[in-house]
């Protein structure tokens, strides 16, 4: 095959390959608030500004006003009737006729009144159930958007670096050739591995922006509101035994808290069997006799239909249901807590590994492999397989402190557990 000359292959490199201009800045070190962006402050403003909250507190204002009405008394009413009508167009209009004016008031029986209001409260703690179970549930998800952040700055910064690595080879193959040591073709696998270094370079800052765009869109903004997140971008240590503490999980309270509402409504539909009295008192006058007398009454629903016993059923069936699902809510918690137990173990094993051993290997046969083939020692191919493996490895380490991240959250958000290493001082 005939080579072209070496200057073609340089000027066909400058015209496919772009400048540093054509890729996204790199992510910023300064410490400024208002261009950094630290997990505290992305959760003060998701917490200060998230409208899922805001619906979650205004539904604890009306159970809080349902609770209200609840221990309210019955109204009594009043009411007036005559009796002894003339017919039409008689002239003795009112001289037989006979008014009586009463008032009567419902007496709750079976102790309905505290039972519906009990039934109520039960219902606002079910609604400041939901509310915890948002914040932990936005909590997590914020958390996750903020180390998928992070974790999108190792890849650009590893990006960066592999192409600083491609850069740098490809000089020392450009002045390799000039000298008549080294064959164009390896100035051709360069400029190739070069440009591909380049396009995964552009790939991870798409990535990038894209999980800025994530992370704002919790409190309603975009990427432009930072410029980068600032953190610690490391597996954080856990409790031995997450489980232990999987009874202060939101999701087993928002559950133990709907089988409490449901058992007082089945007792406020039991309460409800029995019938309410109405007692009433009146004054009536009678125009013939022209006396006047007290009248007092007492009236009591006779339950022979209507027994309740399809409502009462119908709560029973609801107790049962919730305890069902408390059950079942538990088994999956415990399940999530497993396998994200299993998948932190594995990424710190992973990432330890890699940091301790593979790592520091890679990074020493890359540049001994550079030396050498600056040297004539080695062959190109050296480089550049030298060069994909060490890239190779730093994503498997990121991607495994990513994976322990996640898990570490999952954790926490099912177990109900506070992981020390995610608390900060002020944390909301």
């Amino acid at each position: 095959m005939k080579l072209l000359p070496p200057f073609l292959y340089v000027f066909f490199w400058l015209c496919i390959v772009p400048g540093p201009t054509a890729f996204a800045q790199e992510p910023t070190t300064s410490t400024d608030s208002a261009e950094t962006l630290t997990l505290f402050e992305a959760l003060h403003r998701v917490f200060e500004m998230n409208p899922e909250l805001i619906a979650s507190e205004l539904e604890i204002q009306a159970a809080s006003a349902r609770m209200l009405q609840a221990g309210v008394r019955p109204n009594p009413e009043l009411s007036a009737e005559i009796q002894n009508l003339p017919a039409i167009g008689s002239s003795e209009l009112f001289r037989t006729t006979e008014a009586t004016v009463s008032l009567s008031q419902r007496l709750e029986t079976g102790g309905k009144r505290d039972l519906r209001v009990e039934a109520a409260r039960r219902d606002e703690d079910v609604a400041g159930r939901h509310l915890d179970l948002a914040k932990t549930e936005l909590e997590a998800r914020t958390r996750q958007a903020f180390f998928e952040v992070l974790a999108n700055q190792e890849r650009l910064r590893n990006s960066r670096e592999l192409t600083r690595l491609a850069r740098q080879s490809h000089s020392i193959v450009v002045d390799r050739v000039a000298a008549g040591k080294a064959s164009p073709v390896e100035q051709t696998r360069s400029i190739v591995a070069l440009a591909a270094a380049q396009l995964e370079e552009e790939k991870q800052a798409k990535e990038w922006a894209a999980s800025k765009d994530r992370l704002a869109a919790l409190w309603g903004g975009d990427s432009r509101d930072f410029t980068n997140a600032e953190g610690q971008f490391q597996i954080p240590p856990v409790p031995p035994a997450p489980q232990v503490c999987m009874e202060s999980s939101p999701d087993l309270l928002l559950s133990s808290a709907i089988v409490e509402s449901r058992h007082a409504e089945l007792a406020l539909e039991q309460a409800m069997r029995k019938p309410d009295l109405i007692l009433t008192a009146g004054y009536r006058r009678s125009n013939p006799e022209m006396y006047n007398a007290w009248v007092a009454g007492i009236s009591i629903p006779l339950p022979f239909f209507d027994k309740r016993r399809g409502a009462i059923a119908e709560a029973r069936v609801r107790v049962e249901r919730a305890s069902i699902e408390k059950s079942a809510v538990a088994r999956i918690l415990r399940a999530r807590v497993a396998q994200a137990r299993h998948d932190y173990d594995m990424a710190a094993l992973e990432s330890t590994s890699l940091l301790k051993t593979a790592l520091p290997a890679a990074a020493e046969v890359l540049t001994a492999a550079e030396e050498g083939y600056r040297l004539g020692k080695f062959e190109y191919l050296s480089v550049i397989d030298s060069q994909r493996t060490y890239a190779e490895l730093q994503r498997k380490f990121i991607e495994a402190v990513a994976s322990g991240l996640k898990a570490a959250v999952e954790m926490e958000r099912f177990a109900g557990c506070e992981l020390d290493s995610f608390r900060q001082k002020g944390n909301p």
